[in-house]
């Protein structure tokens, strides 16, 4: 005979697994998620309106916002990932690979799914914030992360940007002009890391706080390094 303890656990547990009716589908946290999902539940929703409804497009750059074919890529998403409210994580935001019997939180799974553009409606701490392989990451508040790496994809920050450890950026291949950053990345408020490293990419245009370390551009292979770097000293 089943307790009753039992059969309220096994309610909660099944819970989580109801589908919502309307075209979102809202996951909450859970506690033996490898990634610390916030109190506030993230959904899943149609790129589409979710563009439309926060104006993303206006978000962009203003040089991205010129190119055609970019606007046209981004409008082309198909899901995006929305947090409601302010969001931290004990561990990584970053596109996961690695074996597909590897148990993974529902975070992790919708950006295995290709869900990889992500609104977050306040602040976002974090260890590790990848935007490389990411649609697109828009933060409708203030970013404060361990490490900030950002790539070949939209980044918008409406308030501060710091990077505890290492802001770095970077262009996909060698054809980089320099400037990609500037394409990709707008942030409103001001910049801080005590290390910024660059290669084929560019942080030029945006306001580093006092006390923050300047942009140092470098080889692909010293973006990481432990320094010293200089414009002509090796790492």
């Amino acid at each position: 005979m089943v307790s009753h303890v039992r059969i309220i656990a096994l309610a909660i547990a099944g819970a989580g697994l109801i589908c919502l009716p309307a075209q979102a589908r809202t996951v909450k946290s859970a506690a033996a998620s490898r990634i610390a999902l916030p109190n506030a539940p993230f959904s899943v929703l149609p790129a589409k309106g979710v563009i439309k409804r926060y104006k993303l497009v206006s978000l962009l750059s203003p040089l991205a916002q010129k190119e055609k074919e970019t606007v046209n890529d981004f409008l082309d998403v198909k899901d995006a990932i929305v947090f409601e409210g302010n969001v931290k994580l004990r561990e990584n935001i970053h596109m996961a690979y690695g074996s597909a019997n590897v148990v993974r939180s529902a975070f992790e799974q919708a950006l295995i799914d290709g869900d990889r553009l992500i609104v977050i409606r306040g602040d976002l701490d974090c260890r590790k914030l990848d935007t490389s392989a990411m649609h697109g990451v828009f933060v409708l508040g203030n970013v404060t992360c361990d490490t900030v790496w950002l790539g070949m994809s939209p980044f918008y920050v409406k308030g501060n940007l710091v990077a505890r450890t290492l802001l770095a950026g970077s262009a996909d291949d060698d054809e980089g002009y320099g400037n990609e950053g500037e394409t990709q990345v707008r942030v409103d408020g001001t910049v801080s890391s005590p290390k910024v490293r660059t290669w084929h990419f560019g942080l030029g245009h945006l306001k580093f706080a006092e006390g923050s370390a300047e942009e140092v551009q470098v080889e692909r292979v010293d973006r990481d390094a432990a320094g010293p770097c200089s414009y002509t000293n090796d790492c």
